[in-house]
């Protein structure tokens, strides 16, 4: 192995791509944005940095040089009125040049779950945007198909992937929510973010800084129609009913948050009318939005066939659960005035649930998945969760990928829950392939059936020394 390549890893092992360097010469970390106390002075170093060169860069290097970013404006609101927001995202075409543990490493579509889509659908613009093709279209006069149509629909998708024919055409709603989490970095992990990930606020902001970045339709930013839902927000309230005035009668929006309740209810209508059975969607906190989702009865069924572990956690009380639920739903929304009091009804046109450790808001597919995802959190280590976006189990992507180990390009982990023959089958391609591609023993798996109370210790971490800045 030459010098150059050795020095190069030992770079990628000792830096930490939290931290920002500025023109001025001021380094400050990505995670300020989401502390209350350090937000006005992260936003000022990006608003004095918006259309300068030379531009603000983390520590990444390629080929000696350091990878710039770009700074992005738009607005948001704080204690009820429109601001001035300024975020950071990466250059054109430059996601796979940042090191693994950088939040704004791309990993290489062909090795994840957007390998399932057909060419186009999610595509990287010059500007540094992406552009998504959505199954549906955000205009009302789009027409909204029923459950059982987007489910034949997807049965036909998978039954085309096994006979080789085209990928997936279109983004489904589960896609996009993958994606937000993807672009925002919330399917990452490291010591550092400490309880900033449970200050909702925080949450929402980096999400929507991420869906600016995302254009859907005829050239909309996603941010346009998308309103998160979280609990002790003080600005979520008046950010969503701005999002509903915006949106009026002519736009659908998508509404984003933790899922407190999923059911069924009956409604009887006045007059002696036929009473009625909807599915009924309740967010974390939604009281304070006076937000009421709905949708037609037969929703409740067909997530409970797509989402069982979402809908069997959502049927417990709050206390017993160990899962969060993320929502993402597509709605129309009407605003009803009732003796005084304003409130927002949504009708749902699509709903993916996500299944998320409580603390971090890593996404899990399993209770053993939950089980590393809060072993690694305790043992301090970094690492990301990589997502399966609309694609089905021929897809070879890793459980999760550690990013503070020696390996610059992180060390995959793999979960096996089972051992049925087709599951078996499955395994020895992904072993085959991790061998092949990471070397005998360079990656790390746990076989649940074997050893269903222990899993092999974690590949040992890299100790990273911080660059200069304040450590508080």
């Amino acid at each position: 192995m030459s010098v150059r390549v050795l020095l190069d890893g030992y770079l990628r092992m000792s830096v930490m791509g939290d931290w920002i360097t500025f023109p001025n010469g001021k380094k400050a970390r990505r995670a300020w944005d989401s502390e209350p106390r350090r937000v006005p002075a992260w936003q000022a170093l990006l608003r004095a940095s918006h259309d300068v060169v030379p531009r603000p860069f983390c520590n990444c290097r390629h080929q000696g040089r350091n990878l710039e970013l770009v700074v992005r404006r738009s607005t948001r609101k704080e204690q009820g009125r429109p601001v001035e927001a300024y975020h950071l995202a990466r250059m054109p075409n430059q996601g796979g040049l940042h090191y693994v543990d950088c939040p704004f490493h791309q990993s290489d579509p062909r090795h994840s779950g957007q390998s399932g889509y057909a060419t186009g659908v999610v595509r990287e613009t010059p500007d540094g945007h992406v552009r998504v093709a959505l199954r549906r279209g955000l205009a009302v006069r789009d027409t909204a198909r029923t459950p059982s149509t987007i489910e034949r629909d997807l049965q036909k998708e998978r039954a085309s992937k096994k006979e080789g024919r085209p990928r997936q055409s279109r983004m489904t709603e589960l896609g996009l929510l993958h994606l937000l989490w993807e672009r925002s970095g919330t399917n990452a992990w490291h010591p550092a973010i400490g309880h900033v990930r449970t200050w909702w606020p925080g949450v929402r902001q980096r999400v929507l800084n991420a869906a600016v970045d995302i254009i859907v339709g005829k050239g909309n930013p996603l941010a346009e129609h998308l309103a998160m839902i979280g609990y002790g927000d003080a600005d979520g309230p008046a950010l969503l009913r701005d999002k509903v005035q915006t949106c009026g009668n002519n736009w659908r929006i998508l509404l984003l948050g933790k899922v407190d309740s999923l059911g069924t209810i009956t409604s009887q209508k006045s007059g002696g009318g036929a009473a009625r059975q909807y599915t009924a969607l309740r967010f974390d906190g939604a009281k304070d939005y006076h937000l009421y989702v709905t949708a037609d009865d037969s929703w409740f069924s067909r997530l409970s066939r797509r989402f069982p572990r979402s809908v069997e956690a959502l049927q417990k009380e709050r206390s017993e659960r160990q899962i969060s639920v993320i929502g993402l739903v597509t709605a129309t929304i009407k605003i009803r005035r009732e003796a005084g009091k304003v409130s927002i009804w949504a009708w749902a046109d699509d709903i993916a649930l996500m299944e998320v450790d409580p603390t971090t808001l890593i996404p899990v597919e399993s209770s053993y998945e939950l089980r590393v995802t809060q072993a690694l959190c305790g043992e301090n280590r970094a690492f990301t969760k990589p997502l399966r976006f609309d694609a089905t189990g021929d897809v070879v992507h890793p459980d999760f990928i550690l990013t503070d180990t020696q390996d610059v390009r992180g060390t995959p982990m793999e979960v096996y829950g089972r051992d049925d023959e087709a599951y078996l089958a499955r395994k020895a391609v992904k072993d085959a392939y991790y061998n092949a591609t990471f070397g005998l023993d360079k990656w790390w798996s746990w076989d649940v059936q074997s050893s269903p109370d222990r899993w092999p210790d974690f590949p040992p971490a890299v100790i990273r020394p911080q660059p200069g800045g304040d450590h508080d």
